[in-house]
């Protein structure tokens, strides 16, 4: 099993129409989200903007997740729903996506055959808990939103503190025991 970390200072930032977003990771680690090459990126946006336009990206699947605040999301043709923290939105890229409000956001964006699954995990102030991941995933990507955690991976404990993203790939130990050392809000995406 293979795990990488990474931080605040591997993370590229930039201007989109209705804010900023940070780009977390972006798989293949050549590829690039302007000539929209890559198989997986994930990131998180903060939406300042009230009312804001999502970018047009056909053959993308997404997830969004809402971190902090709320908004109204619409896809034209398909449904209109309010978002509140730590809900999930799935959709295709070429849909033609607005929404009012402002936020902080998770995305998770996929191409092809690679599959995703997005959620969240709070834990209180020293609270122990168990990562289970099914065989069928071979990857997961753990962010560690707020707070900080030691994750045990292979028998060895792993400090994760806010703003760390981790990466497991091939993936051999299915359980991962956690504590918190603080209240904590993780997001947990796993891929296929």
């Amino acid at each position: 099993m293979k795990h990488s970390i990474f931080s605040n200072k591997d993370f590229s930032k930039r201007i989109w129409s209705g804010g900023t977003t940070r780009e977390l990771f972006i798989s293949p680690s050549i590829s690039s989200y302007a000539d929209r090459n890559f198989d997986l990126r994930i990131s998180t946006a903060s939406v300042e903007a009230e009312r804001s336009t999502f970018t047009s990206l056909p053959g993308i699947n997404r997830k969004l997740m809402i971190l902090e605040g709320e908004i109204e999301i619409s896809h034209a043709g398909h449904y209109t729903k309010k978002l509140k923290p730590f809900d999930v939105d799935v959709f295709l890229g070429d849909w033609n996506t607005s929404a009012i409000g402002k936020c902080i956001d998770f995305n998770v964006m996929t191409r092809g055959r690679l599959q995703s699954e997005l959620s969240s995990l709070v834990l209180t102030n020293k609270e122990s808990s168990k990562l289970a991941i099914d065989e069928e995933w071979s990857s997961i990507c753990l962010f560690v939103f707020k707070g900080s955690v030691e994750i045990e991976i292979e028998h060895k404990k792993i400090l994760l503190e806010e703003n760390n993203l981790l990466i497991l790939s091939g993936i051999t130990q299915y359980i991962f025991p956690i504590v918190s050392n603080e209240l904590s809000r993780l997001i947990l995406t796993k891929l296929k």
